[in-house]
């Protein structure tokens, strides 16, 4: 019954479980003729060595030994075991692991040589395929991505990450957005090094900030082919598009037959295989060699999130739409010494402050101010480092009516504020570059490779996103379960009758709650930074009468009297939030 039901099983005892076992308890009459076979092979080897003449250590040893016919079945079949009963078990339990080949021997060869066959040599690992970039040709792609920014230290990386031990290492201590996507780029075969595929960036954010659609350009290997001028011309004869076919110094000036959109390599689906969960690939656009992430971008989007809790909406409206237009933004961003920046004017195309579309329940009570968010939507064309969190920062005074809207005008106004006021500026989490916008003639996305018929890239996408959303979502869940556990904490508390003033009553804290703040609010300020930061000050200082530091052009002479000399002065603008 059992070797119909099992066929190779042979079933235990029931003491032991009663399962199936492949290996059986004894050698069987079969695999018993095998192991008498394969010792007298064994004694037949000995003889003809001896026979030969050859003399060594290894042979006289080997003549000691039994003869099959001699050996008892205990020897025969059985071989000493530490942890088996009577110290013995069948040689059929032996892993096959341990039984590694040896490596062939003078006697092996003397005795191939006699028998006329080869002598058996271990199979040796082939080493690794190095992979030659040469055979392969680039195209300038762009990719547009998405990034939590909370756990990685900015966008950019510090050098050529992938460069030496010493930058993998520090890349692995503080990652960086661009380290992972360079580490993913490598690990795919897309890129052979950081420094010679043309990299640029659209916009450059700070630790703690997300992106939503971050753009890259830079080139990667590509499934298209070389081909000869001949082939070009016969190509163009055939009515293939010209922008197909390509010629740059990254081709070494090589004739490129470029594949259609749908015949390209899959970059999207080999890139989100590789990065963490935090990094998606969007999409990827074929792109001119003269494009540049940065340069040829015409807008940059951002976002920042936040909640109505103790916030005058209206009033932070009237404040925003001060930023429109054309401005010097000296006193909204942190100034960088080393780039000697003296131009600080900036077009802020387009501001507003609008509600969140799906609001978020803070504790079930989705009518609160607290479960009320709002976002700033500022669109420019760009922006100095940090200017954001500093534009924001300010509207957050005005919220909480510290101060008037008016003073984004006097902050403005550099001639008679011609130093940055002292203030901090708000939480980085909440910030999100939520687009950069290009020419339709410059990028054109891709999201599926097939478009009509195969979703897998957007399946995968919302997957990867939705499982992120779970985690996250799950984790504010469980925050606002031990926030209300602690509202509705029983406290002890005086009677608000006067007949029983001296005694004490039990209360939930949520009911003391507000009386605390406003007792709290009676002595200090309470300074709202976004992202659940908050700042208790005694004494509020009025933004106009704080402590301002020096112009820029004297910050500017210092740094280069003292450092310019021997540091490369950085010139540049670069969009960095």
């Amino acid at each position: 019954m059992f070797g119909s039901v099992l066929g190779a099983f042979t079933p235990s005892f029931a003491a032991l479980g009663g399962k199936a076992w492949r290996i059986p308890w004894r050698l069987s009459k079969t695999r018993k003729a095998n192991v008498r076979k394969r010792l007298r092979e064994v004694d037949d080897v000995i003889d003809v060595l001896s026979a030969s003449g050859i003399e060594c250590k290894q042979l006289v040893l080997a003549q000691a030994l039994p003869k099959e016919h001699e050996m008892s079945a205990r020897d025969k079949y059985t071989t000493f075991s530490r942890t088996a009963k009577n110290h013995r078990k069948g040689v059929h339990k032996v892993p096959h692991f341990t039984k590694r080949p040896i490596p062939p021997t003078n006697t092996d060869i003397v005795l191939a040589t006699t028998l006329n066959v080869d002598p058996v040599t271990p199979k040796r690992k082939r080493p690794p395929t190095r992979f030659d970039f040469a055979n392969f040709p680039k195209r300038k792609v762009a990719f547009k991505f998405s990034y939590f920014g909370w756990a990685y230290h900015g966008l950019a990386r510090q050098g050529n990450a992938l460069e030496s031990e010493e930058k993998r290492l520090i890349e692995s201590e503080f990652p960086t957005i661009e380290g992972e996507a360079f580490r993913a780029l490598a690990s795919c075969k897309l890129i052979e090094d950081e420094s010679s595929c043309d990299y640029s960036r659209c916009g450059r954010t700070d630790r703690g900030v997300s992106g939503f659609g971050q753009v890259i350009a830079l080139y990667v290997r590509s499934a298209g082919q070389f081909i000869t001028d001949e082939q070009a011309e016969a190509e163009l004869a055939k009515g293939t598009d010209a922008s197909r076919i390509t010629r740059d110094e990254q081709n070494g000036g090589r004739a490129v037959l470029l594949p259609l959109p749908e015949r390209e390599l899959p970059y999207v689906n080999m890139l989100n295989k590789t990065l963490p969960p935090a990094i998606r690939i969007l999409a990827w656009s074929p792109v001119k060699a003269e494009f540049d992430a940065r340069f040829s971008c015409r807008s940059r989007f951002y976002r920042y999130f936040f909640s109505e809790e103790g916030l005058d909406i209206d009033a932070m409206k009237e404040a925003a739409r001060k930023y429109l237009g054309q401005h010097d933004f000296r006193n909204f961003c942190r100034l960088d010494p080393a780039k000697q920046i003296s131009n600080f004017e900036r077009n802020v195309l387009d501001i507003d402050i609008n509600p969140v579309a799906a609001q978020v329940p803070f504790v079930g009570e989705g009518q609160s101010a607290q479960g009320r968010w709002w976002q700033l939507e500022l669109r420019g064309t760009a922006f100095l480092w940090h200017q954001v969190r500093c534009m924001m920062a300010i509207l957050f005074h005005v919220g909480q009516g510290l101060e008037e809207p008016s003073i984004v005008d006097k902050m403005l106004d550099v001639e008679n504020m011609d130093g940055k006021p002292e203030y901090e500026m708000a939480c980085d989490v909440p910030l999100v570059l939520a687009d950069c916008a290009f020419d339709a003639t410059d990028v054109q996305w891709i999201h599926l490779r097939n478009p009509g018929n195969d979703f897998g890239n957007m399946a995968g996408l919302d997957r990867a996103i939705s499982n992120e959303w779970g985690q996250l979502n799950t984790r504010a869940v469980i925050a606002s379960a031990l926030l209300q556990n602690l509202r509705s904490t029983a406290v002890p508390m005086l009677s608000e009758t006067k007949e029983r003033a001296e005694q004490l009553e039990l209360a939930p804290w949520a009911q003391c709650r507000d009386n605390v703040i406003k007792s709290e609010l009676a002595t200090r300020s309470r300074i709202v930074l976004g992202g659940g930061e908050i700042r208790h000050v005694r004494d509020y200082q009025p933004m106009a009468k704080r402590r301002r530091a020096d112009p820029v052009h004297l910050r500017n002479k210092v740094w280069f009297e003292r450092k310019g000399d021997s540091k490369r002065v950085k010139t540049t603008t670069e969009p960095d939030d």
